[in-house]
């Protein structure tokens, strides 16, 4: 039900009112199903963050390294130079919105898919988010001219790289400084959000 909503929201998220109701329903219907399914247990647990030891700061540096590769290879791909001249106020603000999104698929989603099956958790999820990136710019008013196979590999390969961090750590910690740093790499220069976050 949380996975549903999510995607409500994404497609109706840059719609008009009235249908703009359904992507607000939808985060409302996530929040609660998140809210719901994580009862009874602490903040910190329930996203796994509840732990901090040497094992989840070496991967906290990798996944630094992982981070800006990606947000270098992403801007390679746009033909723009490799690391932004100038870290601008959009670039501060992105690593809230990818710390979200590791928090919902990484934290809750992955995590509580784990009695299932690791590998399936770490595919779901990223399946999910991929899903979610892609409505998400589908759903614009004014279709972008934009490579949707190198969007949905490109979500889908960090997603995977995202969940094996946090599977390899047991701590949301890295894939949330993993995106992290690619936002801050991929969004560093831009003097407004892209369309695609604020429309």
């Amino acid at each position: 039900m949380s996975v549903l909503g999510i995607l409500l929201f994404a497609g109706f998220i840059h719609q008009a009112f009235p249908l703009l109701l359904i992507a607000l329903g939808g985060l409302t219907l996530a929040g609660a199903v998140i809210a719901y399914s994580i009862r009874g247990q602490a903040i910190a647990e329930a996203f796994a963050l509840n732990r901090f030891d040497r094992k989840v700061l070496l991967y906290s540096l990798l996944a630094i390294a992982i981070g800006a590769l990606l947000g270098m290879l992403t801007r390679n791909t746009f033909d723009i130079s490799l690391f932004p001249v100038r870290i601008t106020a959009v670039a501060l603000v992105a690593p809230l919105v990818g710390a979200a999104e590791e928090l919902v698929f990484r934290g809750f989603i992955q995590g509580y898919l784990h009695p299932i099956g690791r590998v399936f958790s770490v595919v779901y999820a990223s399946t999910v988010h991929t899903s979610y990136k892609l409505l998400v710019i589908l759903s614009l008013s004014i279709p972008l001219q934009f490579d949707f196979f190198f969007l949905v590999l490109w979500t889908f390969v960090g997603g995977l790289l995202f969940g094996i961090l946090r599977e390899l750590s047991r701590s949301t910690l890295p894939p949330v400084i993993a995106h992290a740093v690619f936002d801050v790499v991929l969004y560093g220069g831009l003097a407004t959000a892209p369309v695609w976050v604020w429309s």
